[in-house]
């Protein structure tokens, strides 16, 4: 914006300059919510880093991505009670999993990920 004014002998100038315009952000939607999409990424990423070794051939009795026979009595538990046994640890598996620099969201969403290929 320019403003020019000239009343009297002195002529005054005054320039403002515009704020930087602010880059758009997305705006999450009904088909994309953003925390669930950024959930389920991480979750599949910690899946294949950390859990994937077991539960992806059934090793000493870990449920299989994907098999819902085996997830539904699981899944029946609730998700309180599926993460209890993943920062715990159950029979064979680990506590965390074997992710031990997992945070507990990032353990959440790796069992948000699983119990999603499983139901």
């Amino acid at each position: 914006m320019l403003l020019a004014t000239g009343c009297s002998e002195k002529e005054t100038t005054h320039i403002q300059e515009a704020a930087p315009a602010q880059a758009p952000t997305e705006t999450p939607t009904a088909d994309k919510p953003a925390d669930t999409q950024t959930a389920s990424a991480d979750g599949q990423k910690i899946y294949q880093t950390s859990c994937q070794a077991c539960h992806a051939t059934g090793a000493a009795g870990a449920p299989k991505l994907g098999d819902k026979d085996a997830w539904a009595p699981r899944i029946a538990k609730g998700n309180d009670a599926l993460l209890s046994s993943v920062k715990n640890g159950l029979k064979a598996m680990p506590p965390k999993g074997a992710c031990m620099s997992c945070s507990e969201d990032e353990l959440r969403a790796a069992m948000e990920y699983m119990v999603g290929q499983g139901s």
